[in-house]
């Protein structure tokens, strides 16, 4: 494996994503109002199918993912096969990726891995990706209007253009369309499938499409994440993440 394969898997993980009810609410004095439901927790877990593709490369497996709130994202990769391929950590700065299969391991910052997708990624877009929760708080510039069953919120966040629409029914996120003003770089995310997860509804399905331009023309990554289990909970998880001394540091 790569440095560059490094970055296919570790964008996988970018675009795969018991608390009281957190409603957000705002009001805009122009716009009207809007409540989303976003998920608050301390530790959330998850089992989750993952199809990932990106030109003609595809990869399939199963993930384990824990998140300790605005810390840690953890993740554990495995081909169909069941073994352990990748295991990443992701922190506030820094994503590491262990490569198992070639005993390797690589050390990203998102300002790498920003420059890499020509699109601005950093944690807390992770970790609202993996979450179904808004991308940016709301906040006084926050554009909001009501559109047939949907709000649709409008957000300004450095070099990305924000928008959310929040089912008007159910009070989640159903799509968000992020364009980086720059680049003209794309992400769109599609939730589906809300289910019940402790006092929350979660999506089971998320669909992410991300549009950048790379050497050789535009590519467009899809992945699709399909959590078969997830829970929220207030009691420690344990993030095992330990770099094997024979493993080498890949430059």
């Amino acid at each position: 494996m790569n440095k560059k394969y490094a970055l296919y898997l570790l964008a996988l993980t970018v675009f795969l994503s018991s608390c009281n009810k957190n409603i957000v609410g705002f009001k805009s004095k122009k716009k009207g109002n809007v409540n989303v439901e976003e998920i608050d927790f301390d530790y959330f877990n998850a089992k989750t199918k993952v199809r990932y593709a990106e030109g003609d490369k595809i990869i399939n497996g199963n993930a384990n993912i824990r998140i300790k709130k605005d810390s840690l994202i953890w993740f554990s990769v495995s081909p169909s096969i069941g073994l352990e391929a990748t295991r990443i950590m992701i922190t506030k700065d820094t994503a590491i990726v262990i490569n198992r299969m070639d005993k390797e391991y690589y050390i990203f910052n998102f300002d790498e891995i920003s420059r890499y997708f020509n699109f601005k990624i950093d944690y807390d877009l992770i970790q609202a990706i993996l979450l179904g929760n808004l991308a940016r708080p709301l906040d006084q510039k926050t554009q909001i209007a009501k559109e047939n069953n949907y709000f649709m919120i409008k957000q300004k966040s450095g070099p990305l253009d924000i928008q959310s629409y929040v089912l008007a029914d159910n009070k989640k996120i159903e799509t968000v369309l992020i364009n980086e003003n720059q680049t003209s770089n794309f992400m769109t995310l599609k939730y589906s499938e809300f289910k019940e997860t402790g006092a929350y509804l979660f999506p089971k399905i998320c669909q992410i499409n991300l549009t950048y331009k790379a050497k050789k023309g535009p590519l467009v990554t899809s992945t699709n994440l399909q959590h078969n289990k997830a829970e929220i909970s207030d009691k420690p998880l344990k993030f095992p993440f330990n770099i094997p001394s024979k493993y080498e540091a890949f430059k």
